[in-house]
């Protein structure tokens, strides 16, 4: 395989506020540090922190609802409205959640109003609580959408269905382990250890937690 070197970055990921800093050449040309890379539209700074990802993507979220809000004023269809915020709306908020799907309660809660404002702009100031509203829409919360594409993508990499090997980073229960622990067997995933908060969120550790809930 051969790489564009002038596509190619050096980034150090690290935690330490004062990382050992090197210099790195390819093909005689040294390569550029850079704290922050952009890959297939999803952006990974040297902290694995998902926050101004979620920032960006709230924001231009926001504008096409504004613009939406402006466009339709004065419409009454409710399918309508409805599949053009889960087209044009929901859309930017979801893509590649699978990589960074939200953990703290900072970006849930951005995620979340964006949905709060998309299901006023549908239904209006109508006098109900945000539940009753998703039911009403028959949708669920961000989150648990986030969730769900976590488990299906878990679900096709263990099937066969994504060229995917996560094998190597999944432990599941043997036959002896069922006769020690209670509630386990040879479907369920055992406990893997993690120090930090950026490991403990990482996507195979978060899909790992998806798998014990459903074996």
């Amino acid at each position: 395989m051969t790489f564009n070197v002038k596509k190619c970055k050096l980034m150090h990921i690290t935690q330490k506020k004062q990382p050992f800093r090197s210099s790195f050449t390819l093909n005689e040309s040294l390569k550029e540090e850079v704290y922050e890379f952009r890959d297939l539209g999803l952006p990974t700074n040297h902290h694995f922190s998902w926050n101004s990802h979620v920032d960006a993507i709230t924001n231009k979220a926001n504008s096409i609802l504004g613009l939406l809000r402006k466009t339709c004023r004065g419409w009454k269809d409710i399918e309508t409205l409805k599949v053009l915020y889960c087209t044009l709306v929901r859309s930017q908020v979801e893509y590649g959640s699978v990589v960074w799907s939200p953990h703290t309660a900072r970006n849930i809660d951005k995620l979340e109003r964006i949905q709060r404002r998309g299901i006023k702009f549908i239904l209006g100031k109508q006098n109900f609580t945000h539940d009753e509203r998703l039911k009403c829409l028959n949708l669920v919360s961000l989150e648990k959408r986030c969730y769900l594409f976590d488990v299906t993508f878990l679900y096709k990499a263990l099937n066969g269905y994504l060229n995917v090997d996560v094998f190597p980073f999944l432990n599941f229960y043997s036959q002896d382990d069922a006769y020690r622990f209670r509630h386990v067997d040879d479907y369920s995933l055992k406990t893997n250890f993690a120090r930090t908060t950026t490991l403990k969120t990482l996507i195979l550790i978060e899909l790992w937690r998806c798998g014990i809930q459903y074996p």
